[in-house]
């Protein structure tokens, strides 16, 4: 065994904690597992031969009339919205396509779509679904999705458990018909497994509340979801996130490609209706922390953002004579908190994973300079990223939150120059038009057979 090459040695290691590993066309599974997929494939296949589908026919064939085409597939946030509309006007039938009602619990979050399938009559709802998957094949040539086990058109296809085993028969009918899938990654566990994470991140997960979780977040959970992506997807966009596990190899793609924002509605000169303008003292410095779902994020002195130590950073400044005070949002409208957002004078995201999120691309699109713990070590020299190495943010963690804060707040020259910096990557790396054309060319290569590459910038 010591003779093999290490990085043969990491992949068989990873039996340990997983059911199967890729060996370059071949691959390890362990008996048990390998045992179940094929019980699970043949039953599809004989549901899809006596066409035991939740359709009421079958998809037609592909008819192959390009322009480029591509169905965005559940809301990832605002993300798919602002991205399709973008490659629309790059001349591309793109649409963004939701099954959620538009009142519903995650909708504060979106900025909507261009079709929403959602009904409150069961019977209404599951004939929208089906009318419209019925028109996939026929009309687009892509299906990309979001969403850590929603891999299907239809809700009865969700997985709800950890093993992650329903058989998405309607992405199979569609691959069937050629029919590419990709997926946009949700976070951290989103295949790959918790210890990965513990390890590259330097114990992130202790500061978690679903450290021990496993209905939400475990080795088996997450990389069972990861099996799934690999078997079924052409693409995994993975955001910038770290190389690990089902996050790396040659079906991701890492720099930003789908984390798409509209400069305009994010511009740094935006108006501020009255009712969201912040009184503040004069001379007084405002940073801006936020946390959605912060009751349910927040729980026994666990914060992965780091929320504890960005509050007493600012507390201790004050008592030294700082006139600083700390805007905490939590639960607002995204559509809203822009106007809070812009009216800062530094932000401050995640303390304790090590890469950036939703509040830092908006912070830096909005032209502010913002805080966040960004680690840019990957497992391989080779993973490095293009973006990180430009990546203007200021990173801190818990431990060095406050000696950054005061630099920052006592230096406004630094502030503004960090600040058009800031703009400048976003609209390069996040703006809707930068990931179109980015996110043309991985598509132009899924269509030509070849394998995406991270470096197509």
């Amino acid at each position: 065994m010591s003779k093999l090459p290490a990085q043969l040695l990491r992949k068989l290691s990873r039996l340990r904690r997983e059911q199967a590993v890729y060996l370059g066309p071949f691959a390890l599974a362990r008996t048990a597992f390998y045992k179940h997929v094929l019980a699970r494939m043949r039953r599809a296949e004989n549901h899809l031969r006596r066409g035991e589908t939740l359709l009421h026919s079958p998809p037609e064939a592909v008819v192959d009339t390009a322009p480029r085409s591509v169905v965005f597939l559940h809301n990832a946030y605002y993300n798919f919205f602002y991205l399709a509309r973008a490659l629309r006007a790059r001349g591309w039938d793109a649409v963004s396509v939701s099954i959620e009602p538009p009142d519903g619990i995650h909708a504060p979050y979106y900025h909507g779509e261009d079709i929403n399938l959602f009904d409150k009559d069961p019977a209404r709802f599951a004939n929208n679904i089906s009318k419209f998957f019925r028109l996939v094949p026929q009309r687009f040539r892509m299906v990309h999705f979001y969403g850590r086990g929603h891999m299907s058109f239809f809700p009865a296809l969700f997985d709800h458990s950890s093993d992650y085993g329903v058989i998405p028969t309607d992405f199979i009918q569609l691959r069937q018909h050629g029919v590419r899938v990709g997926y946009t990654v949700s976070g951290c566990l989103d295949g790959v497994a918790q210890t990965s994470v513990h390890g590259w991140s330097g114990g992130a997960c202790d500061k978690c509340v679903w450290q021990h979780s496993p209905t939400i977040c475990s080795d088996r959970g997450n990389l069972a979801w990861g099996h799934k992506l690999a078997m079924f997807c052409d693409l995994i966009a993975t955001e910038t996130f770290p190389a690990l596990d089902y996050q790396s190899g040659s079906l991701c793609y890492r720099e930003p490609l789908t984390s798409a924002l509209d400069p305009d509605f994010w511009r740094p000169d935006l108006d501020i209706p009255d009712k969201y303008r912040l009184q503040r003292e004069p001379g007084q410095l405002i940073v801006y922390h936020a946390v959605g779902n912060f009751n349910a994020r927040a729980v026994n002195g666990r914060n992965l953002k780091g929320t504890g130590a960005v509050v007493a950073a600012v507390e201790r400044l004050r008592a030294e004579g700082v006139n600083v005070r700390l805007e905490f949002v939590s639960d607002m409208p995204n559509r809203d908190v822009r106007f809070i957002q812009a009216q800062a004078d530094v932000i401050v995201d995640q303390l304790n994973y090590g890469r950036y999120g939703a509040t830092a691309r908006e912070g830096m699109m909005l032209g502010k300079p913002t805080i966040c713990f960004i680690r840019k070590d990957e497992p391989a020299a080779g993973d490095h990223l293009e973006s990180l190495r430009e990546c203007p943010l200021i990173s801190a963690n818990e431990g060095t939150v406050y000696a950054e804060l005061k630099k920052l707040l006592a230096d406004e020259k630094r502030r503004r120059a960090i600040g058009r910096a800031s703009r400048e990557f976003a609209v390069k790396w996040h703006s809707a038009d930068a990931c179109a054309e980015r996110f043309e060319r991985v598509y132009d290569r899924l269509m030509a057979g070849e394998n995406v590459l991270a470096s197509v910038a």
